[in-house]
C-alpha cells in the first residue's frame, strides 16, 4: 500500500485544522471516514481525533490498520499470470491519479441508471490498490486491493456477479461490505487489445438482487467503449502532431433540439452533454410536455430526440403529430425495443440503440445536422 497523504481529506473536517498527520495513507483514511460517516451516531470532534490519533500512530509504525483482517480472515488472492505486463499495461495508459473526467462520469452515470443502482465505479487495479478515476456513491477514491470486489473480477473474461455479497465468504470481508454496506456487485472488467485487464467498471447496491440479461450486454458494452476511449487517447497522445478531434461547429447556436425522454437522470444527462457542445437544448418528460412546448415554441426545432416507449403518447406518434406541422424537423429515436416497433424503419440511420454513450448522442447528431446541410447546400 502507498501511503499517499490523507492530509488534506482529515483537514477539511478534523477538529484542528492544522494538525499534521501526513503519515496517513488515503485508503486507510478514507476507510476511516466512511466507519465514522456509517455508524449509528454521528462522530464527535472528540471521537475523531482519537481515531486519527491511534492510525496515524499505527501509520509511524508503518502498519495500516484497515488492511489484512477485519474480523474474519482475508481470503489470499491469486494474481494473474501476467501480472507485470499487466501492470505494464495498466500504467501506459497514464490514467492513474488523473483529475476526473465528465465523459467517463457519464459512462459510469449511464451503467448505473441502466442497471438500476445507487453505487458505480471505473476503477483500475493497481499493484496495491484498486484507484477510482469515477465514482457514484461513494466516498473514497482507492481500496485496498486485497480487499476489493476488483482483484476477483480482473481474473475472469467476462462479468463478475455477486448476489449477495455477505452469502459470500470470499466477499464477506470486502471492503464496500463491510464499510459500505454493499451487498449486491456486478463488474465487468476492461480488457484491452492485447487482452490485459487492467480494471473494472462495476455497479453496486445495498441490496441483493440479480441483473436481467439487457443490463449485463450494457454493461459489457460499456467496458468495451471505456476500452476504446482510453486507447483511442494513448493513441492520440503517441502522436504530438496530430491535433485532438473537436466536433463543436460555429452553427450549434442557431440549432435548437427537443429532448423527450422519461427517465428524468438519463434526461439530464443527455442534454447536459448536448448543451456543452454549444447547442440549445429543451427536455421533456413524455411525449404530452413535448407536444405543448412544440405548439407554443415560435422558433424551429432542428432535430427531435426521444424514447419511444414511454408512457400515453409514445415516440412514434409524437413524432407524427410533430412532423405534420413541422416539415422541417428531424427526428432521432433511442430505444432498446426498435425489433417490436417496424415502423422505426423508415427513419433510417436515424435511430440509436439502447444503450449508448452520450458522445454517440452528439455525433449522431452532427451526422444529421452535416446531412441536412449537404441537402440544402
Amino acid at each position: 500500500m502507498g501511503s499517499r497523504p490523507f492530509l488534506i481529506d482529515v483537514r477539511q473536517i478534523g477538529p484542528d485544522k492544522e494538525r499534521d498527520i501526513s503519515g496517513v495513507c488515503s485508503a486507510c483514511g478514507a476507510i476511516l471516514l466512511a466507519r465514522l460517516r456509517n455508524g449509528i451516531e454521528k462522530p464527535t470532534p472528540e471521537h475523531l481525533h482519537a481515531e486519527l490519533e491511534t492510525v496515524s500512530r499505527r501509520h509511524v509504525a508503518k502498519e495500516h490498520p484497515f488492511e489484512g483482517k477485519s474480523g474474519s480472515e482475508s481470503v489470499s488472492l491469486p494474481l494473474p499470470q501476467d501480472e507485470l505486463s499487466r501492470l505494464k499495461s495498466l500504467h501506459s495508459f497514464r490514467i492513474l491519479e488523473t483529475s476526473s473526467e465528465q465523459g467517463l462520469d457519464d459512462m459510469l452515470r449511464l451503467a448505473t441508471l441502466t442497471c438500476h443502482t445507487p453505487i458505480g465505479k471505473i476503477g483500475f487495479v493497481d499493484q496495491e490498490r484498486v484507484w477510482l478515476k469515477a465514482k457514484i456513491g461513494l466516498e473514497f477514491d482507492e481500496i485496498p486491493r486485497e480487499r476489493s470486489f476488483s482483484a476477483h473480477a480482473i481474473l475472469r473474461s467476462d462479468i463478475l456477479l455477486v448476489a449477495d455479497a455477505l452469502a459470500d465468504p470470499i466477499f464477506a470481508n470486502n471492503l464496500l461490505v463491510t464499510d459500505v454496506g454493499v451487498r449486491f456487485f456486478a463488474g465487468m472488467p476492461l480488457i484491452t487489445s492485447g487482452q490485459q485487464a487492467i480494471g473494472t467498471v462495476s455497479v453496486m447496491d445495498r441490496v441483493p438482487h440479480l441483473m436481467t440479461t439487457e443490463q449485463m450486454d450494457s454493461l459489457r458494452l460499456l467496458a468495451r467503449r471505456i476500452v476504446n476511449d482510453l486507447e483511442t487517447r494513448r493513441t492520440i497522445a503517441a502522436q504530438p502532431q496530430h491535433k485532438a478531434l473537436h466536433i463543436e461547429s460555429p452553427h450549434h447556436r442557431s440549432v435548437t433540439i427537443l429532448i423527450v425522454e422519461d427517465n428524468a437522470d438519463l434526461r439530464e444527462l443527455l442534454q447536459r452533454t448536448l448543451e456543452r457542445h454549444g447547442f440549445s437544448v429543451h427536455s421533456a418528460a413524455d411525449g404530452a410536455e413535448a407536444l405543448r412546448w412544440s405548439e407554443q415554441h415560435e422558433g424551429g426545432i432542428e432535430i427531435l430526440i426521444s424514447d419511444i416507449v414511454m408512457p400515453g403518447l409514445n415516440g412514434l406518434e409524437l413524432a407524427k403529430r410533430i412532423r405534420a406541422v413541422r416539415r422541417e424537423t428531424k427526428f432521432l429515436f433511442m430505444t432498446g425495443f426498435g425489433d417490436q416497433y417496424p415502423e422505426v424503419s423508415e427513419y433510417g440511420a436515424n435511430v440509436l440503440e439502447k444503450p449508448f454513450l452520450p458522445l454517440e448522442l452528439v455525433r449522431k447528431v452532427e451526422d444529421m445536422l452535416n446531412q441536412r446541410e449537404s441537402a440544402t447546400g
